[in-house]
């Protein structure tokens, strides 16, 4: 599978419930900046539900190299509740986010089918609740200039999408920016051509944004 251009992340957190066969289903969908933020989450809830059979999560977390995937069926039948529950995660291209679901058992087994329709019910009425933003890949970049050349230089900035994060002056002028990875490449060069050489830009981290 190629890996989307832009993912989402959820402002909020969003809530569900729902009752299969007796069976009640509470879902939570949270941002998470990290696994550990997020296994923090889980453990809040195990400590909320704590008279519940199953809780029931999965998570995806933005790392250095690409998104980091996690689940657990708490108990389930493998495969029935943290994998369809990353599914939904993962349909909807949410990263930095861990929804958990708790079951109580209602006396019914649902079995396979059953199981599998539930949780991923309850995930995705979870997400339904949350409103989503989205992001894409990024590239810092350091820009050094005369004082001449800094008004076209932020306009050039402008008009590709790249934000000022913090401007230093001295002899010269240096400009950090972030934008849009797939445009860092040919903004240096047109900065370089604008001035006539007279700037530099150099590439620094790359994260989502």
């Amino acid at each position: 599978m190629d890996t989307p251009a832009t993912y989402n992340i959820i402002k909020e957190s969003g809530s569900s419930e729902i009752v299969v066969t007796k069976s009640k289903f509470i879902g939570l969908l949270a941002p998470a900046g990290t696994a550990e933020e997020a296994e923090e989450i889980i453990l809040s809830v195990r400590k909320k539900y704590n008279d519940a059979r199953h809780n029931c999560w999965a998570y995806i977390i933005m790392g250095e190299n690409g998104p980091v995937k996690k689940c657990s069926d708490d108990g389930e039948p493998s495969g029935t509740a943290g994998r369809p529950m990353l599914a939904v995660l993962e349909g909807a291209s949410l990263v930095n986010a861990v929804c958990v679901v708790t079951r109580y058992f209602g006396g019914v087994l649902l079995g396979t089918g059953g199981l599998v329709r539930a949780y991923t019910d309850a995930a995705a009425q979870a997400l339904s609740s949350c409103s989503l933003s989205p992001i894409r890949p990024g590239m810092y970049l350091s820009i050094v200039c005369d004082y001449q050349d800094e008004g076209g230089i932020r306009r050039l900035l402008d008009a590709e999408e790249f934000i000022l994060k913090d401007a230093g002056y001295t002899e010269k002028v240096t400009l950090n920016v972030l934008g849009p990875e797939e445009k860092a490449e040919m903004l240096m060069k047109r900065v370089v051509d604008q001035t006539g050489g007279r700037a530099s830009a150099t590439s620094g981290e790359k994260v989502f944004y």
